[in-house]
């Protein structure tokens, strides 16, 4: 189980219909003549999008915990792995709670991996609606 890459793939967001109707306003008050209401459209539009890229940069980061759960997890397997091996595991009881710390961590190194693949998901989606709003 261990190195196995997880994909999750995520919608684009759905605020590209909103970004190509703001558009269309723009290019219509600018055809109308209202070239200063469409600056002032368009660059709510720019402050809008650096807030999303912003707010999409800070979630990544934060989605970077499964590296320190990981680390974590190394400590935490390798002593109860070194406790299964010596006499301790012989004592009623705690060989069964070694299991337990075993398995669980198991459950806790694939959350981290799903966290790792939200964080790649979130990357990937945010890249391409960039290059859908670039080639637009």
């Amino acid at each position: 189980m261990s190195g196995q890459r997880r994909e999750i793939l995520l919608p684009l967001r759905p605020h590209g219909a909103l970004r190509d109707a703001v558009r269309t306003a723009v290019n219509e008050l600018e055809g109308a003549g209202m070239s200063e209401a469409a600056l002032r459209l368009r660059e709510a539009m720019v402050d809008w999008s650096r807030g999303e890229r912003d707010w999409t940069d800070a979630l990544t980061q934060q989605l970077r915990v499964h590296h320190d759960i990981n680390n974590a997890l190394v400590g935490v397997r390798g002593n109860a792995q070194l406790l299964m091996m010596g006499p301790a595991a012989t004592t009623p009881g705690v060989r069964d709670r070694l299991e337990v710390v075993l398995r669980e961590s198991d459950r806790i190194r694939e959350a981290a991996l799903r966290l790792n693949a939200l964080k790649t998901a979130l990357v990937a989606t945010e890249g391409a609606e960039e290059g859908v709003s670039r080639a637009a």
